[in-house]
């Protein structure tokens, strides 16, 4: 009731023995930076998995031992605002997919893993996310964490707006990625850091259980990474 939920919601992590495949689709919180899988077995071969992300870029490094075919889907999760310029096999340039839905974008990337190590590299502009802090509430009582109730981009991808619930009287601290890109936001106040990290911090006054949030993005970027 634990791990399956976290390789398959939070990873995405499906292994086809049969077919000797993996399907590895992420939705990340924005402040995960790095991770790594070790030990997964398809069928009769062994992978480890290392990711990383910065603004700029998504680095899947896939170790693999054992015998037999093995193949790969790489589709992380991205914000409906980001553009992906290019992608890199072992710093070849490789053919992707991109498939759009209603709440975020995937770029879809497949492979067979024919090596002992493959290096893979999605090249990104402009992705941008927010990390809801996930705090336990004391035992017996009822939840008081933030959550998104629903959620809204312009068309140009240059205003993001957010309904949002927490418990009146709180103040939240969101982690925010990539917050280079925001040209002002409404409803809540950006905040730096000692270690640079941005966080926006939203209060809730003593008899309101919901807000609206709105930021506002400059002018995308032209020029690849």
């Amino acid at each position: 009731m634990v791990v399956n939920p976290l390789l398959r919601g939070l990873f995405g992590l499906e292994v086809d023995a049969t077919a000797q495949r993996l399907t590895f689709v992420p939705h990340l919180p924005a402040d995960w930076t790095s991770f790594r899988i070790g030990n997964l077995y398809v069928g009769t071969v062994v992978l480890n998995l290392d990711y990383a992300r910065t603004v700029d870029s998504i680095s899947l490094d896939v170790g693999r031992s054992g015998s037999g075919a093995c193949a790969l889907e790489f589709s992380p999760a991205l914000s409906l605002r980001a553009r992906v310029v290019g992608a890199e096999v072992n710093g070849r340039p490789v053919d992707f997919h991109i498939q759009f839905n209603a709440e975020d974008q995937h770029v879809t990337i497949q492979l067979p893993l024919t090596t002992s190590q493959t290096k893979l590299r999605i090249h990104v502009l402009d992705d941008f996310g927010l990390s809801i802090p996930q705090d336990l509430p004391p035992l017996g009582e009822s939840s008081r964490g933030l959550r998104i109730v629903s959620g809204s981009w312009t068309p140009t991808r240059d205003q993001w707006t957010l309904e949002i619930s927490g418990t009146p009287g709180r103040q939240y601290e969101v982690a925010v990625q990539n917050p280079g890109q925001i040209a002002s936001v409404e409803g809540a106040q950006l905040i730096t850091d000692s270690a640079g990290r941005v966080s926006a911090q939203i209060q809730f006054s003593a008899d309101v259980y919901s807000r609206r949030i709105v930021f506002h993005f400059k002018n995308k970027r032209r020029n690849r990474p």
